[in-house]
């Protein structure tokens, strides 16, 4: 037992690899081209895919991201696409600003242009800080124009995410960690089944420079702790750890086609889309045993670019869809953003509202779109034959407001004046978007409901000028 846990403290006061790796170990390390992987990996790209005209890599300033650049632009010389760099500056060291003014030297020596966005991560960081930092740099990285993100993932790096995400207690996809070529996202890491020894070598041999970002010492960041304690006892105890998760990510990335496959194969059954992107419709998932069930839901989810709930939240959901009467008014938050709603036998994915709540009261002056305070907007164009009257509106002001009930309305000239109330239920809009309509009047009374009707006392004839008025919900 004592010998073990010497073996234990010295595995893990293993000092972190520096700038400069021993010639000893460049000796003992096989000396692959990773020019050649990275150039071969490029041409297979092309013939699977669309041609690459234009792609941007993804610099942070360490070693991966730099032999990367190195290598990306070595092969554009041969192969003529367009090479930019992104840099995403958290401002969470006290040397972020040293490590972009690094980036920058670097992309004017190698003649690439780079972005350099600056971002703050939120208060609340429910993603904690690494989780919200990668969140940030995702998107900046996404907002990019170019037909390829290039990332500088290694195959350590996925033996990394494998045994957080198996840490984390996640299923199929989470195991699956990351892909060589994520074509939703178009994201291609060239270097996934290369070494970090690999890596620095190929760094050293080309006098290359980089930046230690010293978070990276920092073992209360549990990738770092599996970095720098875990990684090691296991590749001391089994030399092919990393080369073996790798092949069971892969079996697992497998897995997970074939799960998405049988959640496509559902949902094209039972779909139903409109502004919402996708309706999933509840005797989908009545139909099907639990466990698929679950996996046409998380597929759901997941083209609708939601983050996948826990176990818990996920089986809660599952059981109140089931479960709710038809007139319920289901509602569950699925995200900061989001929520899932069902009406009648019908599943949204609805964005939250923003102080739909809230009284408000707004002047038209003559714009052609009014932001209201709930997100959604309206808009204005002036045309004839069609829309509020405009002589109408002659020495009066249009006012738009939001419902206070007891409205009525009459649209048609055959059919009696209403109550809007009786109206919006038998238009069989769900409930969410009858409360965000905005209500306009002219004066103290009410003109139009924009996307439902037009008061028949305010309607311009077929000759005359009018005001059409759209509402373009936030969804």
């Amino acid at each position: 037992m004592l010998d073990t846990n010497v073996y234990l403290v010295m595995a893990s006061t293993k000092k972190p690899l520096s700038n400069k790796v021993k010639a000893s170990t460049l000796k003992k390390t096989k000396q692959s081209s990773l020019l050649n992987v990275v150039d071969k990996a490029f041409v297979g790209l092309t013939q699977s895919h669309k041609k690459i005209k234009s792609m941007t890599a993804a610099l942070s300033g360490g070693i991966d991201s730099v032999v990367l650049l190195h290598l990306l632009s070595d092969i554009q010389k041969k192969h003529g696409f367009t090479l930019n760099a992104t840099h995403v500056h958290h401002g969470l060291s006290k040397h972020a600003d040293k490590w972009a003014r690094f980036c920058e030297k670097l992309c004017r020596d190698l003649s690439v242009p780079l972005d350099v966005h600056y971002v703050k991560l939120p208060k609340k960081k429910s993603l904690g800080v690494e989780g919200e930092a990668r969140r940030l740099r995702y998107e900046k990285l996404l907002q990019t124009k170019s037909d390829l993100i290039v990332l500088a993932h290694h195959e350590d790096d996925q033996a990394e995410t494998f045994l957080l995400q198996l840490i984390r207690g996640a299923g199929v996809k989470g195991l699956s960690s990351m892909a060589s070529f994520d074509d939703t996202r178009s994201l291609w890491r060239p270097l996934l089944n290369s070494s970090r020894i690999d890596i620095e070598s190929y760094a050293n041999q080309n006098k290359l420079k980089w930046i230690e970002d010293e978070s990276n010492q920092n073992t209360d960041f549990d990738r770092n702790f599996i970095r720098s304690k875990i990684l090691p006892i296991l590749k001391n105890r089994f030399n092919h750890i990393i080369k073996a998760i790798s092949r069971s990510s892969t079996h697992l990335a497998e897995a997970q086609h074939l799960l998405d496959d049988l959640a496509k194969i559902d949902l094209k059954k039972y779909l139903k889309s409109n502004k919402y992107k996708h309706i999933l419709q509840v005797k989908s998932l009545n139909k099907l045993p639990l466990s698929r069930a679950k996996n046409l839901l998380r597929y759901w989810l997941e083209i609708n670019d939601q983050l996948m709930p826990s176990k818990d939240l996920l089986n809660e959901l599952l059981r109140q869809v089931l479960t709710a009467k038809k007139d319920s008014e289901l509602k569950i938050e699925i995200s900061k953003e989001y929520e899932i709603r069902r009406y009648k036998d019908e599943i949204y994915l609805v964005r939250k509202s923003k102080n739909s709540k809230k009284n408000y009261e707004i002047f038209w002056n003559d714009e052609s779109e009014i932001l209201l305070p709930n997100g959604s907007t309206l808009k204005f164009k002036k045309i004839k034959g069609g829309g509020i009257s405009l002589a109408k509106l002659k020495n009066k002001k249009l006012i738009i407001s939001n419902r206070q009930g007891g409205e009525f309305l009459k649209p048609n000239l055959n059919r009696p004046t209403r109550k809007i109330k009786q109206l919006l239920q038998e238009s069989d809009l769900p409930p969410w978007e009858r409360c965000a309509l905005p209500f306009i009047f002219v004066g103290d009374e009410l003109a139009s409901v924009p996307n439902f009707g037009i008061d028949i006392k305010f309607q311009a004839s077929f000759k005359e000028a009018g005001l059409e008025v759209v509402f373009v919900q936030q969804t």
